[in-house]
């Protein structure tokens, strides 16, 4: 970085006057020490006056002499800080400046001697012709060494000056510079000592001589040697510069060092530049010839100068042939031929006309730039015709986009990172009843119901620190203070830094769809006759039960296990409609006494169960007792008819004894069972010590031998062949469980699953199934089967937390290709727990697994759900397809059921199909698969359709 040049003229008038004025104080000392003037002759000559005012003159008119070489300088440089060219005659002043400094020294070196001598003795005669001519020796000696570092140090300061002024030449060569440092004043000092040796010893032997001459001859052959290497480092630039004509950087790129010092340093990265240099020119050469776009480059006066490949497809006109014409040729419409050019960055959309004289839409951006103090102007043009084609395409895009987000049912917005509106579309007006102008500028919060503003807070923060929002469901308030659910999905727009601009997204009205939600939720907690909680709802929270009293043993809680008597007889002689009546009447009697806080529901039939909390094991009996009395004392009439409806309960206590609800639940049907066989319209407390306990081996008996199976491993999965209608083959198989016992009977699932699923053994043997049915199929795979498992789960299976990270992890570790991989679960279960299932079936899918949904048609409102279950099989419940070879109402059940399918997106697959003429059927349908005995029985081998009689499919079709 180049330094002040005030501090730069500063220094060198100082240190400049400190070294003239040190001159003449060193010259007399040195007279002194060397014995050529006494202590008092030197006083007599500063009393004299001559000698002290020459000196302090010549000082100061050195000082101004050199203040004169100095000051333009240094104004030039103030002037211009950036550097340039200076004047010539501010060089030559530069160059003046070893002459004047050096002709002042000698000045004072040889006029001084004779002041003295003329002070001390009236002029130089023969007496003192010796001392004289000796003192003056020493005045030249002294000044040469003394003046030397004021030298050094004026060239040092002009050096700093040298970046603001430039060099026209070399004022001070290297060379010189060392010949003074390492030749003249080596030599001078030992001169100096041994002249200061022969002055007081008054001899000068031969030693001391050949001292001075071997000291001497090294100095010059160092000096010469520095010399030479210097040269020899600087040849390469002497080399090309001594070339003719202009060096190119290439040229320069080829600059080698010649020496291991600084210079061969400085050479070889000077080289490194200049290739570096020489590189970016050919790259910037490249870009230019390369460029899409047009670059003209023109003068201040739009003559052009540059013309690239692109501006000469853009025109037509070669760069020879367009070059000196006036940039107007180009563009009359934007210049004329006298006009100055102004630059502007920005983009400006002109007329251009081609060679051919047809008109060309281009942008036009102009830059100045100056090149060696001339002004040139830099023109950028690209055709913009098929952009301006495109930007009509994206304004209709736009306004279609636009027609779109306008007329879309759900509502589309964005807002400022502060929350408030500003932009909705017109499903505002649906949803909060007001014109999006309405809204503009109001806070999102305005509109929060009350009970959700702190869950819309924390959402707001979370999306404002980079999370985005997806499917977040909320309650808003219409203008009428309706509550309205909305989802939303909300992402951030920031800029480069990372600060927020805008939030947008999307908000949905689910208000209809949770409302659907919490009837379906009702319908799956409720009986719909008596509107208790049914069995699902009260296993859930018996087992939410039991884990309280084994975390709080001291708070023991019962089960009521109530089943009626008479009911049967009722229902069979009285009919269905009085049978449900009874039980409606039941229910109120029920309710009207149980205890505010305990648990009533229908488990089943004419079963009730109720849960009794925080009940001391004493009053466990006398409860029964009350609830037995309130039957007894009970009459149903129907049709004018009296009758004594008694019921059978029995009790279990939940103690910290009770390991599970499954257990509880059996102890008290155990309990009722005995109370029934005890000859009903009694109360029966479970007793462990009982061995009398009818009614309980054959359930627990089936548990034993599901438990027995588990752990021995001994259930079988057979495989049922499905066929694809499109083209008869079989690549999919249903995979389903069977119980083998050890006389070699069968039981299929129907016989054990209920005391399974009864006895808390669901669970497992769902686990077992998938884990042996995912084994099975990854061994198939290795051996190049490909084929596809369709595993059948309960409808226990979305309460097993386990299940879904089981079936991860042996995806993960084995072969199989998850797509290959369906599960399936029965309408009615799915439907029991809607939104478990929904959760289920979506974390399958995101595993890459398939879905389907069996006995489909059998449950209630089919088509209603299914749009939020994302299945991509339906499998038509048999009981349609087993009719269709003789109901037109069948046919029409499952023609309807696979066009809906269809239009959702997802795959039908028949089940029971038992002859061809239904086959025939549903391949006219369009159904996709069919399975069934006629096609194949589950088997533990897997089996190949084209295993079938021939005959058969072709029967099928015939038929």
């Amino acid at each position: 970085m180049l330094e002040a040049p005030e501090r730069v003229g500063a220094r060198f008038s100082i240190l400049l006057f400190l070294g003239f004025l040190l001159t003449p104080l060193a010259g007399f000392g040195a007279g002194v020490l060397f014995g050529l003037i006494s202590v008092e002759q030197l006083q007599e000559v500063l009393a004299g006056g001559i000698v002290p005012v020459f000196s302090v003159s010549l000082i100061f008119v050195s000082l101004f002499q050199l203040q004169r070489l100095i000051t333009p300088l240094i104004t030039w440089a103030l002037q211009n800080p950036d550097g340039g060219n200076a004047p010539s005659h501010l060089h030559r002043l530069s160059q003046r400046f070893s002459r004047d400094y050096w002709g002042l020294l000698a000045l004072h070196a040889l006029v001084s001697p004779v002041l003295v001598f003329w002070t001390l003795d009236g002029g130089i005669n023969p007496d003192n012709g010796f001392a004289f001519s000796h003192f003056m020796l020493l005045q030249v000696i002294s000044a040469a060494l003394v003046g030397m570092p004021g030298y050094l140090f004026g060239l040092h300061q002009l050096g700093k000056l040298a970046g603001h002024l430039s060099l026209d030449r070399v004022h001070v060569s290297l060379q010189a510079r060392t010949l003074l440092l390492a030749g003249l004043v080596p030599l001078l000092s030992y001169s100096i000592l041994m002249y200061y040796h022969w002055l007081h010893t008054g001899q000068l032997d031969s030693g001391y001589m050949v001292t001075w001459i071997a000291l001497g001859i090294v100095t010059a052959s160092i000096s010469l040697l520095s010399i030479r290497s210097m040269q020899q480092a600087l040849r390469p630039f002497q080399e090309l510069f001594s070339r003719s004509g202009a060096s190119t950087h290439e040229d320069l790129a080829k600059l080698r060092p010649a020496s291991t010092d600084e210079i061969g340093h400085l050479t070889q990265t000077l080289g490194k530049v200049f290739q570096r240099l020489g590189d970016q020119e050919t790259h910037m050469r490249a870009i230019v010839d390369t460029a899409a776009e047009g670059i003209i480059v023109v003068d201040d006066k739009g003559l052009i100068d540059t013309f690239n490949p692109a501006a000469e497809r853009l025109f037509g006109y070669l760069a020879q042939e367009i070059r000196g014409r006036h940039l107007a040729s180009l563009l009359p419409n934007v210049f004329e031929v006298k006009q100055s050019i102004d630059a502007h960055a920005e983009e400006r959309e002109v007329g251009g006309v081609h060679r051919n004289g047809s008109k060309i839409q281009m942008s036009l951006r102009i830059s100045e730039m100056e090149i060696s103090g001339k002004r040139m102007f830099t023109c950028l043009v690209a055709d913009i015709t098929r952009r301006k084609a495109a930007e009509l395409e994206l304004l209709t895009a736009e306004a279609r986009y636009r027609a779109l987000v306008e007329t879309a049912h759900d509502l589309v917005w964005s807002m400022d990172p502060e929350g408030r509106w500003s932009y909705l579309n017109s499903s505002s007006r649906v949803i909060y009843g007001l014109e999006p102008e309405q809204m503009l500028g109001r806070s999102i919060s305005e509109f929060c119901a009350a009970d959700n503003c702190e869950a819309d807070r924390q959402a707001f923060s979370q999306l404002l620190g980079g999370k985005d929002l997806y499917q977040y469901e909320t309650v808003h308030l219409d203008k009428d203070g309706n509550r309205r659910s909305l989802s939303f999905n909300a992402k951030t727009h920031r800029d480069e830094q990372g600060n927020i601009l805008q939030i947008s997204g999307t908000a949905r009205d689910i208000t209809d769809q949770k409302a659907f939600h919490q009837q379906l939720t009702y319908q799956a907690e409720h009986d719909s006759l008596t509107k208790l909680f049914n069995r699902h709802y009260f296993q859930q929270e018996l087992e939410r039960t039991v884990a309280r009293v084994l975390r709080n043993p001291q708070h023991t809680c019962a089960l009521f296990y109530i089943d009626l008597d008479q009911f049967k007889y009722i229902n069979d002689t009285l009919g269905h409609a009085a049978g449900d009546r009874l039980l409606v009447e039941v229910t109120q009697l029920l309710i009207s006494h149980v205890r505010e806080g305990d648990l009533l529901a229908r488990f089943g039939g004419d079963e009730f169960t109720l849960l009794l909390y925080n009940i001391s094991p004493s009053d466990v009996m006398l409860a029964a007792e009350h609830f037995r009395q309130l039957f007894e004392d009970y009459r149903f009439v129907q049709e004018g008819k009296s009758f004594n409806i008694t019921c059978s309960i029995g009790a279990a206590i939940i103690e910290q004894l009770v390991e599970s609800a499954e257990e509880v639940l059996s102890h008290a049907d155990i309990a009722c069972n005995m109370a029934k066989a005890q000859g009903r319209n009694r109360i029966n407390l479970y007793d462990p010590t009982d061995r009398n306990k009818a009614g309980m081996a054959e359930d627990m008996g089936w548990a034993s031998r599901v438990r027995e199976m588990l752990e021995q491993d001994k259930f079988q999965l057979v495989y049922q062949p499905i066929m694809a209608l499109n083209d008869d083959q079989v690549q999919d198989y249903e995979v389903l469980v069977r119980m083998i016992c050890d006389d070699g009977e069968i039981i299929l699932p129907g016989g054990f699953m209920p005391a399974a699923e009864r006895f808390g053994l669901i669970h497992s043997v769902d686990r077992w199934i998938v884990r042996r049915a995912l084994a099975q199929l990854s061994r198939l795979h290795q051996q190049g089967e490909s084929v596809r498992f369709s595993i059948n789960l309960s409808g226990k299976a979305f309460e097993d937390v386990s299940l879904l990270p089981m079936i991860q992890e042996i995806l993960d570790q084995s072969n199989i290709d998850p797509s290959r991989v369906c599960f399936e679960i029965t309408e009615t279960a799915a439907i029991a727990k809607l939104s478990a299932a929904e959760k289920f079936i979506t974390a399958l899918k995101v595993m890459g697994c398939q879905f389907a949904l069996d006995d489909f048609g059998a449950g209630f409102s089919s088509f209603a759900y299914l749009k939020h279950l994302p299945v991509d099989k339906l499998k038509i419940d048999g009981s349609f397809v087993q009719g269709m070879a003789n109901s037109q109402i069948d046919q029409a059940m499952v023609q309807s059921m696979n066009q809906v399918a269809h239009a959702l997106g997802k795959q039908t697959i028949a089940e029971y199909v038992e002859d061809s003429t239904t086959l025939e059927l549903l391949r006219n349908y369009g159904v996709d698969y069919a399975q069934g005995n006629y096609l194949g029985k589950p088997r533990e081998a897997l089996m190949s359709i084209t295993r079938l009689p021939p005959t058969r499919l072709q029967a099928g079709r015939a038929d």
